[in-house]
């Protein structure tokens, strides 16, 4: 009975005779019967296998399909990755092998499928390994470097915090010194950058235009970026960088920002430190640890060495021992006809002349 047979409301047992690819057609067939509106309070679900068969490789596919597909379902301590056991295939010998009952195929069946994974972990692990030791080798001039970085932010914001302070912006009183001239007019220190960026004449080199608040400013035109563009960099002990726009009044307040928000510039480094320095001591822990379950993968390839060896022996000893029969052999049957019409071709010898001895008597 196929999709769409309505008689789920009488079932009081499903018989499944085959295996099924999916775990999720085993479910479809279960839904079937046990689902609301059916009639029979407790209902039976038989299914059969037959020992010494690819029934047991089916089931063991299955498991794993479902175990996986639980996993996921569940959030229980799922795995990191899944194969597509769809594509798994045996050996001929590996087929016929199952039809004989012997347990030890199954054994070595599953076997070579737990090798296999813990194989591909320990490879894993052993890449894990690799890539910490390199970073392991590089914290150090990481860790130097954000380390000088943090130190020339600190000592610019203290040069910072020695300025006079605007009463009303709250901020350090507006300075600018384009060329040689010191502006503190905003409006007239925005026309006077202006002309100082557009008479630069040379592309993706940084030109100086005078100073802010003390620190050097330089511009750059570039032209790499989509339809060209300009930044400016603010160098004190450290570099603080900007993007500038068409409009100069905007990037007098842009200067300001990449400026005045060195607290924020100093908090994320610091993060980023400790964040090296944390990374750096997980990278220790785990390059220490070997493989968790390296103990489980030597004791399973020793069985499976141990399993291998008593079916190869198994199978030589059933060879020698098996009855002899008349084997054809197809190369005679070919030299024999071959032999057969070189004889065929070779000239007959002439007839007797005049009549046959027999015939006279007759006569």
């Amino acid at each position: 009975m196929g999709t769409g047979t309505n008689v789920q409301k009488k079932l009081i047992a499903v018989h499944d005779l085959d295996i099924p690819w999916r775990s999720a057609d085993l479910e479809q067939r279960a839904g079937r019967i046990i689902r609301q509106g059916n009639e029979n309070k407790q209902v039976q679900i038989f299914r059969y296998v037959t020992k010494g068969t690819f029934d047991a490789y089916s089931y063991q596919t299955l498991e794993n399909k479902q175990k996986f597909i639980s996993q996921i379902m569940t959030s229980k301590t799922p795995a990191r990755k899944c194969e597509d056991v769809d594509q798994q295939a045996l050996t001929y010998s590996e087929i016929k092998a199952l039809c004989t009952g012997d347990e030890r195929i199954k054994e070595k069946l599953m076997l070579e499928n737990e090798v296999k994974e813990l194989r591909v972990l320990a490879a894993e692990h052993r890449n894990t390994v690799f890539e910490m030791e390199d970073k392991i080798a590089r914290f150090p001039e990481q860790e130097q470097k954000l380390t000088a970085i943090l130190a020339d932010l600190h000592t610019d914001r203290e040069a910072l915090r020695k300025l006079p302070i605007d009463p009303e912006r709250k901020l350090p009183v507006f300075k600018i010194t384009i060329g040689d001239v010191e502006y503190t007019d905003r409006k007239e220190a925005a026309k006077a950058l202006e002309d100082a960026v557009l008479a630069i004449k040379y592309a993706d080199t940084p030109v100086k235009v005078g100073s802010f608040q003390g620190f050097d400013l330089s511009v750059t035109m570039h032209s790499n970026m989509m339809g060209g563009g300009m930044s400016a960099c603010l160098q004190g002990a450290a570099s603080h960088t900007t993007k500038l726009i068409e409009s100069f009044a905007h990037n007098l307040n842009r200067l300001e920002a990449a400026l005045y928000n060195i607290d924020g510039r100093i908090e994320r480094m610091q993060d980023n430190l400790a964040k090296l320095r944390l990374d750096h001591a997980e990278a220790q822990k785990i390059v220490a640890e070997p493989f968790p379950q390296q103990e489980e993968l030597d004791t399973k390839e020793q069985r499976l060495k141990v399993v291998t060896d008593e079916l190869n022996q198994a199978a030589i000893e059933a060879k020698k021992n098996a009855p002899k029969r008349e084997q054809t052999c197809y190369f005679e049957r070919a030299r024999m006809k071959k032999e057969a019409l070189r004889v065929a071709k070779q000239p007959r010898k002439p007839k007797t002349k005049g009549k046959d001895k027999s015939m006279q008597g007759l006569e």
